[in-house]
């Protein structure tokens, strides 16, 4: 094992701002007393190709550096053949991105004090990942795994938009304004789906496969979820409409939204969504194709560093 940090580095991340600083950030992690080898990632999926070679050349600590898109990019990294490479090798997060909702959850901060804290300590504990195929835009069956949320409809449109655009207003505002941009010209659509052995053939808004509590920027659309139960939390937002999705919108930011009588919740480890209309997909703040989509939890599978 290498005990050495390999940090792979998003320049772009954070409108850039991550290019910027990483420099100031390498010297002070150093100076602290911590050993860390890093790359600059170039291309969209780079970060997967980059922790996958750092961990089978024996690094044990691979740390990213930049959004949510960058995480999920690296957690693909540990695995080939739809297996861990190395049981024991950990991922540690320095969240730099719009979103910072995985963190959220896991409880950790974003400064660089709390990530050189984190690091020293090297505390790890074992969370679980959801696993999902669907399609890519040249119509190829893909699976991806995720540490956050997923989720198809509203939500896949919204990140498409947001991704699409400047992110220079910051998460927060990124998202929000991306939001309500969507609903005006989203319509609901006609879905099939199924967790386990549960049916549902409705027209609903979005469904959303949660294994953490935040997406979107701060909207605390699952506040049950727990990472390391072993089961993903379903919320699925049914036949609304757009003035009644606009009323009740800020209760997602506090997580009031589940006494809504169009919002339901359910658990589940095993999720198909269908749909009759195209319908995006958005994995960990990353709109990477279309439905249909199979999920899959796998529990306490990956070890994240988390400091406490």
């Amino acid at each position: 094992m290498n005990d050495k940090i390999f940090a792979i580095v998003n320049p772009v991340s954070a409108n850039g701002d991550t290019g910027k600083k990483w420099p100031y950030f390498e010297k002070l992690i150093r100076e602290s007393g911590i050993d860390l080898d890093y790359v600059y990632t170039e291309y969209p999926m780079h970060a997967k190709d980059l922790a996958r070679d750092a961990i089978e050349s024996g690094y044990n600590i691979i740390l990213s550096v930049g959004g949510d898109g960058t995480m999920n990019e690296v957690l693909n990294g540990f695995f080939s053949d739809e297996k861990l490479i190395d049981e024991d090798a950990a991922l540690a997060i320095f969240s730099r991105g719009t979103g910072c909702d995985a963190i959220r959850t896991l409880g950790l901060r974003k400064d660089v004090e709390s990530i050189i804290k984190i690091l020293k300590m090297r505390k790890t504990e074992k969370y679980d990942v959801g696993l999902v195929e669907f399609t890519d835009y040249h119509g190829n069956k893909l699976k991806r795994y995720f540490l956050n949320v997923s989720d198809v409809g509203l939500g896949g449109e919204t990140t498409n938009r947001v991704n699409k655009n400047s992110k220079a207003l910051k998460g927060f505002l990124s998202f929000l304004i991306g939001a309500l941009t969507t609903m005006i010209v989203y319509k609901n659509k006609d879905f099939q789906v199924i967790i386990d052995d549960l049916e549902i053939n409705k027209r609903l808004n979005s469904v959303i496969v949660a294994n953490g509590k935040y997406f979107g920027g701060g909207m605390k659309i699952a506040p049950m979820a727990k990472m390391d139960d072993g089961y993903f939390d379903i919320i699925i937002i049914e036949n609304i409409n757009k003035l009644d999705l606009l009323i009740n919108f800020p209760k997602i930011y506090k997580g009031n939204h589940l006494s809504h009588p169009k919002v339901k919740h359910f658990k589940g480890k095993n999720i198909i969504v269908k749909s009759k209309q195209k319908a995006l997909i958005e994995v960990d703040g990353e709109q990477p194709g279309l439905i249909e989509a199979k999920f899959q939890i796998l529990p306490r599978k990956i070890k994240i560093i988390t400091g406490e």
